[in-house]
């Protein structure tokens, strides 16, 4: 399947399964902002924003970090009507963080509808997963939608809530333009976090001197920078209460993460990755690339539940395969004349 086709589907997916629970002229609340390096949380955050936007014509009355989050606030921004919880990949005992955010909102906010935007569903330990099946079974309206089908299953079986299986919310971008030309014949885009898989990643060394990187990193000031940037962008828009600003100021964090995210992918004329949103935004891109597992399936859960029909993306099981998968990319590229 081409990409494009691919998008749209799943786009369309995604917004038809927004649009079963708000409607036009709705406003909402769109909480737990990834202030934080790492791209794909932002490619969520600004597809979210763009779905919800279609389906009510609105911006989000209230926003905020799972650090910063406030219910006087909201109630104050948003004395009615839905909160929307960001999707990801951190529902469960990993980032307890997070966790913790929705467990207060299913709490505090037991008369608003809750929607939780897809998630990859993960417990280390089970038994972590009572105390979120408890606040969900104490919650009247919560709605919950997963992106694959391990997650699926888990919910079904462990909380007691309507659950749908949707696209991941960056889909909501649409199909994305190459900022750039590629610069090298492959990208290496491997994680370094708590999801990295101890490979033996010694024959990617064959690929000698190309970008081998994680996106989690970014350059001192940025958050003066999109600040100070932020307040005549507010003005102009008239956008000037409080959350008005600060949905201003998340946006524009979010778009230029996503912004560097691309452009890192986009050096190369293929890419082997193990991150979720490196698989999306190559697709969204049109990049071919070979995609590698986290630790717990989430890439390749992913990508049987959704991206598999695209022709331009392979899975390996560890780097010695991706090597080989590259080159069954490269080979099956030249007999069809593609670059």
């Amino acid at each position: 399947m081409q990409h494009v086709q691919l998008i749209q589907r799943d786009r369309e997916a995604l917004k038809r399964s927004v649009s079963t629970l708000i409607g036009l002229g709705t406003d909402y609340a769109l909480l737990d902002f990834p202030d934080y390096t790492n791209v794909g949380d932002s490619a969520i955050w600004l597809g979210s924003i763009a779905i919800i936007k279609e389906v009510t014509a609105r911006l989000p009355r209230y926003v905020s970090t799972y650090s910063d989050f406030d219910a006087s606030a909201l109630r104050a921004s948003l004395p009615e009507g839905p909160i929307f919880l960001l999707g990801g990949g951190n529902f469960g005992d990993i980032y307890v963080s997070h966790q913790d955010l929705r467990i207060k909102v299913l709490r505090e906010f037991r008369e608003r509808r809750i929607i939780h935007l897809p998630q990859s569903v993960t417990f280390r330990d089970r038994s972590n997963a009572r105390e979120t099946a408890d606040a969900i079974a104490r919650h009247p309206d919560f709605h919950m939608f997963v992106r694959d089908n391990a997650s699926l299953r888990f919910v079904q079986q462990n909380f007691n809530c309507p659950t749908t299986l949707a696209p991941d919310a960056a889909f909501g971008l649409g199909p994305l333009e190459r900022p750039r030309a590629p610069k090298y014949p492959v990208v290496l885009l491997l994680r370094e976090d708590l999801e990295r898989v101890a490979y033996d990643y010694s024959p990617l060394e064959a690929f000698g001197d190309v970008p081998w990187m994680d996106w989690i990193r970014e350059h001192r000031g940025f958050h003066t920078l999109h600040r100070l940037k932020a307040r005549p962008v507010s003005l102009l828009t008239g956008r000037w209460t409080c959350s008005d600003r600060r949905v201003v100021l998340f946006n524009m964090l979010a778009r230029t993460r996503l912004k560097r995210g691309l452009s890192v992918l986009a050096q190369g004329g293929r890419v082997i990755t193990d991150r979720l949103h490196a698989h999306i935004m190559c697709t969204l891109m049109d990049i071919e690339h070979v995609a590698m597992d986290n630790d717990y399936g989430k890439i390749h859960g992913y990508i049987d539940a959704w991206t598999s029909p695209y022709d331009g993306v392979i899975k390996a099981n560890n780097p010695r395969q991706a090597v080989a998968m590259l080159d069954f990319l490269e080979n099956r590229a030249a007999q069809f004349g593609k670059p």
